[in-house]
């Protein structure tokens, strides 16, 4: 039980804390924090990550995708658009005053540092936190669909609010099943950060206006359809990939 919680936990609050001691003693906005923390803690939840997958029988730091590239990327672009049509349908906004503060802190600095932090930085980190100790913990454990569940689900209280809450889990669901499918924290680390650029170009373009700032109900639900099957279609080929990998090995 120990070393489960010292995974889910340690890594969790060592990244927040470097994070924060940051944002507090030097004066730096919450973003630029959070991304010198991801450049300090990544090195060392690397080591944490590669000592653990030694332990186990079949490691997971390989980098090969075997032809997945693209359809992870599109996966996540479509989660991206998937989650944030069911945060603007449900009006998870309005219930929580704490999402326009976290916007204003991912979305006031100039649009390079949202980029190189929100967009690379942060779901390096983050991945290592969440898909390659917290999950991965979990997996040695319990089955698939429960270690998914709680990993994404502490991946959704992780971001504070609710709307950010609800988009995380759905995210996290994807994440833990493309590292479980591919045997590799490289696939989840583009998906998460294809999800994260998509949305930042959502937010800094019109493109935000076309997906999510409509009030006509109809059309928010029809694309949250599109985005959805064709985020199956990816996670469809991305699995057939890794199964014919696996016929190959």
């Amino acid at each position: 039980m120990i070393p489960l919680i010292l995974h889910l936990i340690v890594p969790m609050f060592f990244y927040t804390g470097v994070s924060s001691l940051l944002f507090l003693n030097f004066k730096l906005s919450a973003l630029t924090s959070a991304a010198l923390s991801s450049i300090l803690c990544t090195p060392f939840l690397y080591l944490l990550y590669r000592r653990d997958q030694r332990e186990r029988s079949k490691p997971t730091i390989s980098k090969k995708l075997y032809g997945s590239l693209w359809y992870i990327l599109l996966f996540g672009a479509a989660l991206c658009v998937f989650g944030n049509e069911i945060v603007a349908i449900t009006r998870l906004d309005y219930l929580s005053p704490a999402y326009e503060e976290a916007k204003k802190a991912i979305y006031t600095p100039p649009v390079l540092m949202q980029i190189g932090a929100a967009g690379i930085l942060i779901p390096i980190a983050e991945e290592f936190i969440f898909r390659g100790l917290c999950f991965a913990a979990l997996r040695d454990r319990l089955s698939f669909l429960k270690s998914a569940l709680i990993s994404a689900a502490l991946f959704g209280i992780y971001h504070g609010n609710l709307p950010q809450g609800v988009y995380a889990f759905i995210i996290g669901i994807a994440l833990a099943w493309l590292y479980e499918v591919s045997h590799t924290l490289l696939a989840p680390i583009l998906l998460h950060i294809s999800a994260n650029l998509l949305s930042l170009l959502i937010t800094n373009t019109a493109m935000g206006t076309l997906l999510v700032g409509r009030e006509n109900g109809t059309a928010m639900a029809v694309t949250a359809i599109l985005s959805f099957l064709v985020s199956i279609f990816s996670a469809m080929r991305i699995y057939r990939k890794n199964q014919l990998k696996e016929d190959l090995v």
